[in-house]
């Protein structure tokens, strides 16, 4: 008898934002706050009288009710009444616009295109790992240094489940060694889906071609060049290792002895990568990470660029005009160059059980988005405060139910969330901290609204609830980048 069972398919969720004490739904600050304006009111009571003390009670009530009320992204009235009026005074002081190169107004102009917004005070170098390798070095304004990595993986489509499903768990165990890796402090997993220009295709099969050939041969080969390169795209990833010097052991070290620790450490660190399905590694150079980031703001470039390499000439671009000469950050776009992108942020993961295919819709490339961009920012936790940290977040979930009279259902399942967190990492499992961030560039702004719509349906295809990054296009186009900058907010403890 032949055995017809199937095994199901491994599913993954159970993602988790960790909670906070306080009185219902309220915050920890909330409930401080209600608790302190209780007491005021009697105090003003006893004091002023009635009158005083309602109208106090109604504003207290008012601003309670502005930092509590959260619509389906987790943003409060308060929250968006702040971004709202910082944009509002950024664009009035005139610091939404960025000139740069000829163009810049001041008298101390140097005539270089630098990087705007949080990235203008960082910089790069070359260094070599233990393999000899060299590899780009970047240095960021808060003393964190960014190494970026080429990933080339082949996809799933010709793997059967049980090797996918063995790649995730080496990706994932290799997240989980990150917390136990000094002085790592985040990492990011960037994909870019770009149109194939064609330039190194028709290079190499020029290359190849035997001027001896029939012309018949060689004209086949010429139709396959024409036709691959219409509508033809290309996906390109990028692996981004940030490190802290600060943490990377008990001694302070200057910038030169922990760049020698990075090169040491690198082999072993993309080694791994290999059984995760990164295929080959490729650390990047100094060259090539400066062309990445000015291909990003003038995506108008990149013909150039190739143009140039197909007649065999060497284009240096320095990092300090590796930005834009001018740049408009809107409030719900940014206009760079040649592009025009609009930015959105990961406001919830999938609810429920998914697959690991979950997220190939978003990533692939797409006929009705021209240049698109995905990058996944991990924050990982050191392991010696995991511990402590879920079992903080078991107490605070069994609080919930046990102070309640009648706990609900989401109460209740937010325990057993916990204490399954709780177990596996009790088991060995790693705790990251992660978010998203997506980037659809075009050439026009008349596009930008259609780009928007399909953007927001390759979302939805992936059960990913987003939000247009408002009043701060600029800092997420930046931070989608692959250069290891990372937001201020995103720290373990569920903050946004």
């Amino acid at each position: 008898m032949s055995n017809t069972d199937t095994p199901a398919p491994r599913t993954y969720g159970n993602w988790r934002r960790p909670t906070a004490a306080g009185l219902g739904k309220l915050s920890f600050g909330a409930s401080m706050g209600l608790l302190g304006a209780m007491i005021l009111i009697v105090l003003i009571y006893s004091t002023l009288g009635l009158r005083w003390s309602v109208g106090f009670g109604l504003v207290s009530a008012a601003a309670i009710w502005a930092v509590s009320a959260r619509d389906r992204h987790g943003i409060s009235v308060a929250d968006r009444t702040g971004e709202r009026m910082r944009f509002w005074w950024a664009s009035r002081t005139k610091r939404t616009i960025y000139r740069s190169g000829p163009l810049t107004p001041t008298a101390a102009s140097t005539g270089k295109c630098s990087l705007p917004g949080i990235a203008a005070a960082s910089t790069i170098s070359e260094q070599v790992d233990s393999y000899d390798r060299p590899y780009a070095l970047i240095r960021h304004a808060d003393g964190s240094l960014a190494v970026v990595i080429k990933l080339a993986p082949s996809g799933a489509d010709l793997l059967d489940v049980n090797q996918v499903d063995l790649q995730v768990a080496y990706w994932g165990q290799w997240l989980a060694d990150l917390g136990g890796e000094l002085g790592i402090v985040g990492a990011s997993v960037c994909v870019e889906t770009t149109p194939d220009t064609g330039k190194r295709l028709e290079r190499e099969v020029r290359r190849r071609v035997d001027p001896a050939a029939p012309e018949l041969s060689q004209q086949i080969m010429r139709e396959i060049v024409v036709d691959y390169r219409a509508g033809s795209a290309q996906v390109r990833t990028w692996l981004t290792l940030v490190f802290e010097p600060a943490k990377m052991g008990s001694r302070k070290r200057s910038f030169d002895q922990a760049a020698r620790d990075i090169g040491t450490r690198l082999p072993g660190l993309t080694q791994t990568l290999v059984a995760a399905g990164a295929g080959a590694v490729h650390l990047m150079t100094v060259e090539e990470v400066v062309r990445l980031v000015r291909v990003a703001y003038d995506p108008a470039c990149e013909s150039l660029f190739e143009d140039a390499a197909a007649a065999g000439e060497d284009v240096h671009v320095s990092w300090d005009d590796a930005g834009p000469v001018s740049a408009l950050a809107l409030w719900d776009s940014y206009r760079h160059d040649s592009g025009v992108s609009r930015s959105w942020v990961v406001t919830a993961p999938p609810r429920g059980v998914v697959q690991s295919s979950i997220l190939r819709t978003i990533l692939s490339a797409n006929s009705d988005v021209d240049r698109k961009r995905v990058t996944i920012l991990y924050h990982p936790m050191d392991a010696g405060l995991a511990p402590d940290v879920v079992e903080a977040d078991v107490n605070m979930a069994r609080a919930r139910v046990e102070t309640s009279g009648r706990p609900t259902a989401r109460a209740k399942s937010e325990l057993q969330a916990a204490q399954q967190v709780a177990a596996e990492e009790a088991g060995g499992a790693g705790l990251v901290d992660f978010g998203i961030i997506m980037t659809a560039t075009t050439s026009a702004p008349e596009d930008t609204d259609d780009t928007s719509s399909a953007m927001a349906a390759l979302a939805a295809a992936s059960r990913l609830q987003v939000r247009i990054a408002c009043g701060a296009q600029d800092s997420a186009f930046a931070l989608g980048l692959p250069l290891g900058l990372r937001p201020p907010s995103q720290q373990m403890g569920g903050a946004r």
